[in-house]
């Protein structure tokens, strides 16, 4: 789906209006984007902590909206607006779904965003956020369920200090690297 289409979408579903909503209430400075997309900077609320996030196709940041349209924070605002698309399929079911998958992530790895399956399809890294450790109870049910299938050889598995995981978040033949930088430390992520 095509950007322009997509913002389309999310205001039609009612998420980008809840989005500005939310960047008028925290008093954030807004900028538009070529494709439509609006960048919210200033953003003043407690919650969430993350330094960006998204609300339909509006981005709000912490930071001036400069700063995530500068060309070094290109990919920072790629993850963000590949969860636009996200929000532009699903609207307002997006929150249930995301929270859901919060606490899916957390169940496994302890971060809920690492294991998240809508942060993983806006890219980990360029959200600042390092690959996924799953908890050891989690390893081992991924390895006895991958062993069941027979096909444990093709995937990686987490033992003592090994910090690559398995199948539940990686998907099939999927090479799992090793931790990157920490969410918390960069700052940044949705």
């Amino acid at each position: 789906m095509r950007q322009r289409a997509c913002t389309r979408a999310t205001w039609l579903n009612g998420s980008t209006p809840v989005g500005l909503a939310l960047a008028a209430l925290a008093r954030t400075a807004r900028v538009r984007t070529p494709d439509g997309v609006i960048v919210a900077g200033g953003y003043r609320l407690p919650v969430p902590r993350q330094e960006c996030f998204t609300v339909g196709s509006v981005i709000l940041t912490r930071r001036p909206a400069e700063w995530l349209l500068h060309p070094d924070r290109a990919e920072l605002l790629g993850h963000e607006t590949r969860h636009t698309r996200q929000y532009a399929l699903l609207g307002p079911l997006f929150w249930p779904a995301y929270w859901l998958a919060c606490g899916w992530s957390y169940t496994l790895t302890g971060s809920y965003g690492r294991g998240n399956l809508f942060e993983r399809r806006a890219g980990l890294a360029a959200g600042g956020y390092a690959e996924p450790v799953l908890r050891p109870w989690a390893a081992r049910v991924d390895r006895a369920l991958l062993g069941q299938r027979g096909r444990a050889a093709h995937r990686p598995t987490v033992t003592g200090n090994d910090d690559r995981a398995g199948e539940f978040l990686a998907g099939p033949n999927r090479e799992v690297g090793r931790e990157g930088r920490s969410h918390n430390a960069s700052g940044v992520g949705s």
